[in-house]
């Protein structure tokens, strides 16, 4: 038997064509037909085809509220809700504000079902915090029961799911990226200005500082470049004038300080001072 043949089979690779490729000619346009059909073929390829890596799910802040407070109520437990998808196109999927729970016995780590009557398609349910993936058992008994599954932890509120898409008798689960709505559109914050330090220092400072502050500039007023004027206001700050203006403060209550220590030290000696609160005029 041929080696080249196995079971009846010809070996392609031994098969030699019996007609000679044409020269490639040229087009008008200066491409050869090769250059256009792999051009047309890279277009076809190109053209309107979408790959579904994720899905994008927008929880209304009311759940997210209503877990939080859930929570609180049951401490380091368990539990779940159900609710429905309002609308969904190809890659987004918006949840409704309306939701129901069901009938559960919980505990830190399960949550058994007990019988009870309800149609939802999506379901929410928390885990401990740090426990950001789903659990063989989250897989294999809750997920793939409804159309949407979201995981919840207290500490980082929604932080995983799944979505289940059906094609013929498979659930091909996709995952999601999860969007809170709470129902604020772009707040527009044009005619707020922040105040910067310089013009709330200018705001509140004393009467001591204007006079000394204004009388250097009089005193300079002659040698002033008019340049100085563009400049920010941080460049043409006196510091070592706010200094000694906050120096003299500090020095004024440590006096007042002292005298009043010494007016105590010298009632005591005298015994004029008073333990009686509201007595002593100091």
């Amino acid at each position: 038997m041929d080696d080249k043949k196995t079971n009846g089979l010809t070996n392609l690779n031994d098969i030699k064509p019996d007609y000679k490729p044409e020269k490639t000619k040229k087009e008008k346009h200066g491409k050869s037909k090769s250059e256009v059909i792999y051009t047309e073929k890279r277009e076809a390829w190109e053209s309107g085809i979408k790959v579904l890596d994720k899905m994008d799910v927008i929880i209304p802040a009311k759940l997210l509220f209503v877990f939080d407070k859930i929570a609180g109520k049951v401490h380091n437990d368990e539990f779940s809700i159900v609710t429905n998808i309002k609308e969904k196109d190809d890659a987004t999927l918006i949840l409704s504000e309306e939701y129901y729970i069901p009938k559960q016995k919980v505990a830190n780590t399960s949550i058994e079902y007990l019988p009870d009557e309800y149609s939802f398609n999506t379901v929410i349910h928390r885990h401990p915090n740090g426990m950001n993936n789903f659990s063989s058992t989250d897989r294999n008994y809750i997920n793939q029961n409804f159309e949407l599954s979201i995981l919840y932890t207290k500490e980082d509120g929604f932080v995983n799911g799944v979505y289940n898409l059906k094609l013929d008798h498979y659930l091909v689960q996709i995952p999601v990226e999860i969007y809170i709505d709470y129902g604020l559109e772009e707040i527009d914050i044009s005619n707020i200005e922040r105040e910067t330090f310089l013009s709330t220092f200018n705001r509140g400072k004393s009467d001591k500082w204007h006079n000394k502050r204004e009388g250097s500039f009089d005193i300079f007023s002659d040698s002033l470049d008019k340049s100085e004027s563009k400049l920010f206001p941080e460049e043409t700050f006196d510091y070592s004038m706010m200094r000694e203006m906050m120096l003299d403060e500090i020095n004024s209550e440590i006096q007042n300080l002292e005298h009043r220590v010494t007016n105590i030290e010298d009632s005591m000696f005298h015994g004029s001072y008073s333990l009686v609160p509201g007595e002593n005029q100091f």
